[in-house]
């Protein structure tokens, strides 16, 4: 109970501080929306501080939209963003964001992709000319892809090592079955051998289309300082056509669950279950019970399977957010002569939800879901993610000033209702095992 108080206690903190960083890290409160000639959605929020500016741009697509034949296309073009352009070759391009004490970076996931970068504001202007420079003029030197292919092929190859990643791919073939979702981001190996330079400039003209642009930046600023430079930079994209997500829908039946062998020293044991999508209306409900079942040492896949059946090295759940099929994963690594007893006691304890949920445990799952995501906004970069991604998932920026209340709104009945309306769909699981 004592440890219970302190938590509240903390996250009261951390609440009384958001509210009150208006002038200080996290800035003012108003962010600034505007949407460009082109359609590119801009969002900007001024701070105060030491003259910092962050920013995130999010490009709606990512691996799903790779084609057959090409897996791991949209992953190996935006390692290739950064290699260098027509004006800027590597090292001058990376070179001012590093001597500028910051960076910039790019990734992929299913849904979308990113590229993230921070410096100071006074550098501003230079940075935005080499981004508009990759976004226009990217060379894409064969060298270097040849370099990245490699890299990604011991990535993939390096995942199938590590047991908890190995479950994950196998089960995602079940789970996604006859979708693009059913494919890592990384790829297959095959396919990675084969992408060319021409491949990866064809992507990049595809994911260059206006209307999939969400621009985010929080910094030291005002935005009338910078308006132009911004315009400048993204204005200049072509709009082609108004890009809308695509839409896929698969829902996990009684499928159980498939044994894979492999060399180690534990098994890995990694179950999926339907969930909501970001946009349905159990997806906070959904949160707070993935909270309940298997976030920290509180939670009950960890109090009844390592406490007190000491089945688990390691156990958790989460929920990852998805435009299309969301999905509630539980894992547990655990010896490989208590295989049996963890597939079957994950099983029980993800069950166990439907008997109820204590006010305490709902109330500590809201905690650390807020806890969280309050410490998560202790910097402009992670404020500038927020923005841009709840804008692009389709929730709007507004939501990352009403995604804690969302939470705390989230009552036993909700809870309820999201486990029935989900859970009993069916399952599936992977037994990784030596």
């Amino acid at each position: 109970m004592k440890k219970h108080l302190q938590i509240i206690i903390f996250v009261v903190f951390l609440i009384f501080s958001y509210s009150s960083f208006g002038k200080d890290n996290n800035g003012g409160q108003e962010v600034i929306k505007n949407i460009l000639a082109n359609k590119v959605i801009v969002l900007f929020k001024e701070t105060e501080g030491l003259g910092i500016i962050a920013g995130s741009i999010f490009i709606k697509g990512g691996s799903i939209e790779d084609p057959k034949g090409k897996k791991g296309l949209t992953n190996l073009t935006f390692k290739m963003a950064l290699k260098g352009t027509k004006n800027y070759d590597f090292i001058s391009f990376n070179k001012l964001f590093e001597n500028s004490g910051g960076y910039i970076s790019a990734s992929v996931s299913e849904e979308y992709s990113i590229i993230e970068f921070a410096l100071r504001v006074e550098d501003l202007g230079e940075g935005l000319k080499r981004i508009k420079d990759m976004l226009l003029n990217p060379i894409f030197p064969e060298d270097k892809l040849e370099q990245e292919k490699q890299n990604t092929i011991a990535q993939i190859i390096a995942k199938k090592e590590e047991g908890f990643s190995y479950a994950f791919d196998e089960l995602r073939k079940i789970i996604y079955k006859d979708t693009p979702y059913q494919y890592p981001v990384l790829g297959e190996v095959s396919d990675v051998k084969t992408i060319s330079k021409k491949d990866i400039q064809k992507r990049w003209n595809e994911l260059m289309e206006s209307s999939r642009f969400v621009v985010s930046f929080v910094g030291d600023v005002s935005y009338s300082k910078v308006e132009n430079l911004i315009k400048d930079t993204f204005g200049s994209l072509k709009n082609k056509k108004d890009y809308k997500f695509p839409v896929y829908n698969y829902e996990i039946g009684n499928v159980g669950c498939k044994t894979v062998k492999r060399e180690g020293a534990q098994s890995t044991i990694l179950y999926a279950y339907n969930a909501p999508s970001v946009k349905d209306k159990e997806y906070f409900a959904m949160k707070v019970l993935n909270g309940i079942l298997g976030s920290g040492f509180t939670s009950r896949l960890f109090q009844e399977l390592r406490e007190k059946r000491g089945l688990a090295y390691a156990v958790a759940s989460f929920f990852p957010t998805r435009i299309n099929m969301g999905r509630l994963f539980a894992y547990i690594g655990t010896a490989p002569q208590k295989t049996e007893e963890s597939v079957e006691g994950i099983k029980e304890v993800v069950n166990s939800i439907s008997k109820g949920v204590s006010d305490e445990e709902i109330q500590i799952a809201k905690e650390k879901i807020v806890g969280h995501f309050l410490l998560d906004h202790q910097t402009r970069a992670k404020q500038s993610w927020y923005l841009g991604w709840f804008e692009t998932v389709g929730l709007g920026y507004k939501f990352d000033k009403l995604y804690v209340d969302y939470i705390n709104k989230v009552n036993k009945n909700d809870i309820l209702e999201a486990w029935k309306n989900y859970i009993p769909k069916g399952y599936a699981c992977v037994i990784v095992k030596p």
